[in-house]
Order: C-alpha cells, then sequence, then structure tokens
C-alpha cells in the first residue's frame, strides 16, 4: 500500500495538470495581506457531519458578538479584501447571525454566508438580505448526513440546489454560489452537476467544484510538531477511508464532457509548485440553452487590476445584476482574443437566430479548487494567496489547518517514513 501511495504522490507531483496551459492563464495577484476573500468563524458548531470536513465540531465554540467584532476588525487591519466569508462550523447556527452579517457589511466589506443550507427559510434569507448579506455558497453533496437525503447521488442533490437557487433568485440581487465536495466515487457526476448549473445560469453566479483531501493512516508519512511525532487520528481532516487526491485537470475533464467549449482564465498557483494549479478560475458566457465562449485571461487581468485600482482591493463577487449583463462583457473583445471567439460566435448565432438580439446574455463562474498536496519529500504544496485566511490568536491561519493551531499551537509538519517504519 505504501508503494501504491508513493507511486501516487509521485505522479501528482510529476503534474499531469500541466496539460492546461498556465501561460494562458492569469496568475491572480492576491497575497496574504491583499486578497479578494477573507474567512470568518463565528462558530465551529455544525448540524451535520461531512466526511471531508476539515474542522471538528464544537458545540461549544459559539463565539459572541464582542468576540467575532474585535475579530472581524483584526482581520481587517491584517489583510484587505472585498468580500468577508461567514462560515464555520455552520454559521446559521448562531443566534446572532443576522446581527454578524450586518456587522460585517458596516465595515463596507461583502458578507458572504457558506452553509450548508439546513434550515435556510425564505423569512431568514430575507432577514440576512436587510442585514447587508452580499449572497450565499451552498455546500451540497453526496458525504453528507443530510437528514432527508440520505443516499442521494449527485444528480438527485440536484433538486436541493435548485431549491436553494430558486430561494435566491426569488429575493432577487444575492449571489448564488454552489460548491460541493467530489469524491473519486462522485466525480462521474460533474457533468450533471454542469448542466445543471447551465440551464440555470440565470440562478447559479458561481459553481465551486472542490476535489476532496483526507489524510490517512496510508500515507507514506509520520507528522510532527517540533521534534514530537503527533498522533492525527482525531483530527477531522484524517480518515481510514482511502479517497486518493483527484487534481484540477480531473474535474476540467468532466467539466468539458458538457461544456466542450469551456476554458479557464486566472489561476492560484501552489506555495511549493508555483504552476499547480491550486484555483483555478473560468467564466463562460451564454443563455439558458447556448454556451458561446468564455472570458479570457486579458479580461480577468483587467478586471481585477481596475477594481484594485479604484477600489484599493481585489474583486470577489459580482451583484446578478452585472452577470445578467454580460453582453457589455463582449467589449473586451477589443484585446482579449479568447472574447473575440466568444464574440464572434454570438454574432454567428445572432444571424441565424435575430431573436437572440432580445434575450439575455449572461455570465456564469466555474471555479476548480484543488486542496493542499504533500510531495514525496514531505513538502507541503498549499494555495499560494489563500482568499480563505482566517483568524487565530492575531494572525492569520488558512482554516484548513486551522485545527492544527487550535490543537498544538501551529501546524503539523509531514516526515516521510523511514524504511524501518514501513
Amino acid at each position: 500500500m505504501v508503494r501504491k501511495q508513493k507511486k501516487l504522490f509521485n505522479e501528482e507531483a510529476n503534474s499531469e495538470e500541466f496539460q492546461i496551459d498556465v501561460k494562458k492563464l492569469f496568475r491572480l495577484p492576491w497575497t496574504m495581506a491583499d486578497n479578494a476573500m477573507t474567512w470568518l468563524e463565528p462558530t465551529r458548531k455544525c448540524n451535520i457531519t461531512c466526511d471531508a470536513c476539515f474542522a471538528i465540531n464544537n458545540p461549544d465554540s459559539e463565539k459572541s458578538l464582542t468576540q467575532i467584532e474585535k475579530e472581524l476588525q483584526t482581520l481587517l487591519l491584517l489583510r484587505r479584501c472585498d468580500a468577508m466569508l461567514i462560515a464555520g462550523g455552520e454559521p446559521l447556527t448562531h443566534p446572532h447571525i443576522v446581527e454578524i452579517t450586518r456587522m460585517v457589511k458596516n465595515q463596507n466589506v461583502k458578507p458572504v454566508i457558506i452553509t450548508n443550507g439546513v434550515g435556510l427559510e425564505p423569512p431568514l434569507v430575507r432577514d440576512l438580505k436587510r442585514a447587508g448579506a452580499y449572497g450565499f455558497a451552498f455546500h451540497v453533496d453526496s458525504h453528507q448526513s443530510r437528514p432527508g437525503w440520505e443516499g442521494k447521488n449527485e444528480k438527485e442533490l440536484n433538486e436541493l440546489r435548485q431549491y436553494y437557487a430558486d430561494i435566491l433568485y426569488k429575493e432577487r440581487g444575492l449571489v448564488c454560489a454552489i460548491m460541493p465536495t467530489l469524491y473519486p466515487d462522485t466525480i462521474k457526476y460533474v457533468p450533471d452537476i454542469v448542466e445543471w448549473a447551465s440551464r440555470n445560469i440565470q440562478k447559479v453566479n458561481i459553481l465551486t467544484l472542490i476535489a476532496v483531501r483526507m489524510m490517512s493512516p496510508n500515507w507514506p508519512f509520520d507528522f510532527y510538531v517540533g521534534t514530537k511525532k503527533v498522533d492525527l487520528s482525531g483530527m477531522a481532516y484524517f480518515s481510514n477511508n482511502e479517497y486518493g487526491n483527484l487534481t484540477t485537470l480531473d474535474i476540467y475533464k468532466e467539466i468539458r464532457k458538457v461544456l466542450p467549449d469551456f476554458k479557464l482564465c486566472a489561476y492560484l498557483g501552489g506555495t511549493t509548485l508555483p504552476h499547480s494549479l491550486k484555483w483555478t478560475i473560468g467564466c463562460r458566457i451564454g443563455t439558458l440553452k447556448k454556451s458561446f465562449g468564455n472570458m479570457g485571461a486579458k479580461s480577468m487581468e483587467l478586471l481585477q487590476n481596475s477594481y484594485h485600482l479604484v477600489k484599493g482591493k481585489y474583486l470577489a463577487y459580482t451583484k446578478p445584476a452585472l452577470n445578467r449583463k454580460a453582453k457589455f462583457m463582449l467589449l473586451f473583445s477589443l484585446f482579449d482574443r479568447e472574447m473575440r471567439r466568444t464574440a464572434r460566435n454570438y454574432v454567428l448565432a445572432v444571424f441565424k437566430n435575430p431573436s437572440l438580439l432580445i434575450r439575455r446574455l449572461y455570465s456564469q463562474t466555474i471555479n476548480i479548487l484543488q486542496p493542499i498536496n504533500i510531495l514525496p519529500n514531505g513538502e507541503e504544496d498549499m494555495c499560494d494567496g489563500c482568499p480563505n485566511k482566517t483568524f487565530w490568536e492575531g494572525r492569520l491561519v488558512s482554516p484548513c489547518r486551522l485545527d492544527d493551531y487550535i490543537e498544538f499551537g501551529t501546524s503539523v509538519r509531514p516526515v516521510p517514513r523511514s524504511e524501518e517504519s514501513k
């Protein structure tokens, strides 16, 4: 098993994902101190369990409004950002979630709530919108202990995703993001999820597909804090199930089965391998029935840098009203080759069907996230410019490693096992 696992890690390090030409993508300029997003945790309590959760469910972790306000202000001193992701745990379990949302809004950042959606009803959506909520990102996948949806596959869960998308659409003006975690047994459903999102391009603004990452006892590493070897079996991110590591390319190939013209335009690399594809972003242009093409790297570069020039921070989310005005984005074709292809496809389609001129043209973002990789020598390839940095004892840490800091006071260090210990 160790030999097999070593092969897996070496194959990943050798990067078949480089088949996606990173030279044609815009490298996002997000950094530790100047980023598009930041992560705020009002609680680590959750009302369901997820197989790939990286946080220990702590029912006694609910923070007071005073503590949350102090953490929020410190986060914004440490880091410029456009959006504050209100997460957890499950943030909707916090009794003061409306006040927390208002608190974030009052700091002149966009409150976006990361939620599993359990118990979310239209009245609460309206209250959160009035408090300033900018949008919601729904984490829905088949590896959750979700009441009433046991045994449902990813295709069947599109019914639940539709329910959440419809709630937000009726309220108007709220960003809707869908973010399933993908496993080796569920990646085959990516075409079903993408096809559903494409049919709902007017409602689903962002689809984020996350590759599973869980540490396993079969991995060829021991783990240390300083010089002390530690046992990770009690950590949320440690599993006896051998999931294997999906890559960005694995997911991208599945997307292309439904959207053969889909292309990525921007990425974040790794902290160790600068051209590894950690966060990749694509933005497609189309109607409810047809895709015309994509935004190119130059368009994304202009959006990010011009927004930073005007607002002093990098762009995280745009209002749904702008997603419905994608015809204006075709102006980017003046300097963006990929957008010229998109504009040409649209014009040719209009010649064949002039009624397209009076139909709305939408944009829809599709993101792929490939979390931390451990290289054969024990080095960790994390997300360079991590958009999800959060607060711990006056400093910024990655939420996927926050449990390490809470439990051990620092991040855990992998060390390859010696031949004698295998």
